[in-house]
């Protein structure tokens, strides 16, 4: 359920930790941790808080799009890949979010995310470029490559995939031709 600011004090207690501070201590812990299982713990947790608007601008304030970012343009592990790629998912729908994904060269290393063997991040990726096309990115979510990967996905026996595969295609590829 999305929350509103009232809601959210109401929910604190008195002496408690604001949104915004907690946000911040968990950013910091996924920052200082050396510990895998912790970052993923942190990094889960922190794409959960994605989901609701009202959190999208204490997320872009403490710095939660960028370790997102970052794990989907430097980390390997599939796990961590995955809850960044679902964060960035949850927070894309957002203009301003949208925006700082598409100037901070988020497009690229999203794309790269469709050749791994994963059908949750596959999944989320390809949720992700239909939030992110406009007139701005189309060239770049559009290319042969992606294109391919795209169409391979819909022989896929996961039916989510192939669903989406075929809206990539109907709504962002046949957009695309319309310009």
């Amino acid at each position: 359920m999305f929350s509103n600011k009232t809601q959210l004090r109401k929910r604190t207690p008195e002496n408690g930790t604001d949104r915004e501070t907690f946000l911040s201590l968990l950013v910091d812990e996924y920052l200082h941790s050396t510990v895998y299982d912790a970052k993923c713990q942190v990094l889960a947790n922190l794409a959960n808080f994605a989901y609701d608007p009202i959190n999208y601008q204490y997320i872009r304030d403490v710095g939660v799009l960028d370790i997102f970012l970052h794990v989907i343009k430097n980390e390997s592990s599939l796990q961590l890949l995955h809850f960044a790629v679902a964060g960035i998912c949850n927070l894309c729908c957002d203009p301003l979010n949208a925006e700082y994904i598409i100037t901070h060269s988020g497009l690229k290393p999203l794309t790269a995310l469709l050749s791994l063997n994963h059908n949750d991040i596959i999944a989320d990726t390809i949720t992700t470029l239909m939030y992110l096309h406009n007139n701005q990115t189309q060239s770049e979510i559009t290319t042969s490559e992606v294109i391919q990967q795209i169409q391979d996905l819909q022989k896929s026996n996961d039916k989510r995939l192939v669903n989406l595969a075929t809206i990539y295609l109907q709504d962002v590829c046949k957009a695309n031709e319309n310009l």
